[in-house]
């Protein structure tokens, strides 16, 4: 109601009942009605704002991994391979994605045009997600080129840009890298990315993204550099699970029935003391059907280390549903090449 309309209806008031006759109207003016009004709402929104939570997963999930719905690309069979076939992107001879099994190998040509690759991840429908990522040198990937997202086509075998993440700063000798780790959520058909892109030794710039299926940014988690990650449903609700570059840490984020980030990060577990080198850092994260953390652990320090350095220590650890935590699997390290 605009204030040329309470007054006028506030005069009217006064025509039929004036001051003399109703002597409670000095005792009680208007304008404190007003004020009281104005106060409790104010209080109210303050309320509202201060105490409101974020976003919470109100579906429960079956506890366990999130990647049952993956398929195998249509094209896979068509080219004759069979059910040990996989996609591989350390082979030292052939830069790229290679489908192989076996001694057989093949590469689509569009394969080749991000240069050298590390993470894969697949979806519902059988395309498949990679990454570049520099190995020796950055002859052939350019470090303003790292932060970008390639889908594979499960139909026409394709391999074009996905995403083209956003940078926080821009990239400096000191990082050759942006994105590192990659995971998909059949749930919420997400697919999430890691990266260090505007990272230096001494600064964390990296972010954590949600991508929609069709390559749009939904939701980001800031200021985190993370290699491997994966989603699981605790329970307790959805968790985004990463690996630290800079630790041997491994933390979770509580994500939202949309698959948004939600909430603070909190630390899981830690490979420090574990294994051959006392310090791996989690490449890779997945969940087996016995609801088991498998992480491939590396060595990283943001500097390039020759193929042939590149070994990962294998770790596992159980969940325990009844106190939401993991516990490690001791078992002797091992040690296996990179896929």
């Amino acid at each position: 109601m605009s204030k040329k309309k309470r007054q006028k209806s506030a005069e009217t008031i006064q025509t039929e009942t004036s001051a003399e006759q109703n002597p409670a109207s000095k005792k009680f003016p208007m304008w404190i009605v007003w004020l009281a009004v104005c106060l409790a709402t104010s209080i109210g929104l303050t309320a509202y704002f201060l105490y409101k939570k974020p976003a919470e997963q109100t579906s429960k999930k079956t506890i366990g991994g999130v990647t049952a719905c993956q398929q195998v690309p249509p094209f896979v069979r068509a080219l004759g391979f069979g059910n040990k076939a996989a996609f591989s992107t350390s082979d030292r001879k052939i830069q790229g994605l290679i489908l192989m099994e076996g001694e057989k190998k093949y590469q689509h040509p569009s394969w080749k045009i991000a240069g050298s690759l590390a993470p894969i991840t697949r979806d519902g429908k059988g395309n498949t997600f990679t990454a570049p990522a520099p190995w020796i040198d950055v002859l052939e990937n350019k470090p303003d080129e790292q932060n970008k997202v390639y889908r594979v086509d499960g139909q026409t075998q394709e391999m074009k840009v996905f995403s083209d993440l956003p940078k926080a700063k821009l990239p400096t000798s000191q990082n050759p890298y942006g994105v590192l780790g990659l995971s998909f959520d059949c749930d919420t058909n997400s697919v999430y990315v890691s990266s260090v892109a505007g990272s230096t030794r001494n600064e964390i710039n990296g972010r954590i993204f949600q991508v929609s299926a069709d390559g749009k940014v939904v939701s980001q988690f800031e200021k985190t550099d993370a290699i491997g990650l994966s989603v699981f449903n605790s329970a307790k609700g959805k968790r985004l699970y990463f690996g630290q570059a800079r630790t041997s840490e491994i933390w979770s984020i509580a994500l939202d029935d949309k698959g948004s980030f939600s909430g603070e990060p909190r630390k899981e577990i830690s490979l420090e003391t574990l294994g051959t080198r006392g310090d791996d850092k989690a490449r890779r994260i997945n969940f087996s059907p016995q609801n088991e953390m498998i992480v491939f652990g590396i060595e990283f320090g943001f500097n390039l280390i020759a193929p042939t350095e590149k070994q990962e220590t294998i770790y596992r650890f159980r969940y325990d549903a009844a106190k939401d935590a993991w516990n490690y699997i001791e078992e002797p390290p091992q040690i296996v090449g990179q896929n």
